[in-house]
């Protein structure tokens, strides 16, 4: 009876099976890499802190479309206006 653990292969099998470890393990890392990069991306998205608008401003800007029939869409409000108008004409 043969033992298959101890049969000779040729080399060109170890050569391939080899290769496809390493590809194995570069495509872990590459996964990992892009893992790393998503989690950067949270870590500096928690960072960010969220600025208030005060009663007076939006006061102010709720005066100031009012009176510039500014259009809004509806789900965005506020944050809309300040991307819009950085230089917060509403205060002036």
């Amino acid at each position: 009876m043969r033992n298959f653990l101890t049969i000779e292969i040729e080399s060109y099998v170890g050569a391939i099976f080899v290769t496809l470890l390493a590809v194995f393990f570069i495509g872990i890392m590459f996964v990992m890499l892009k893992n790393f990069d998503s989690d950067i991306t949270v870590i500096t998205s928690e960072q960010v802190q969220v600025r208030t608008i005060s009663a007076t401003e939006r006061v102010l800007i709720q005066d100031w479309i009012k009176e510039n029939n500014v259009k809004i869409p509806e789900e965005v409000g506020y944050r809309y206006l300040i991307e819009k108008y950085p230089s917060r004409p509403w205060l002036k």
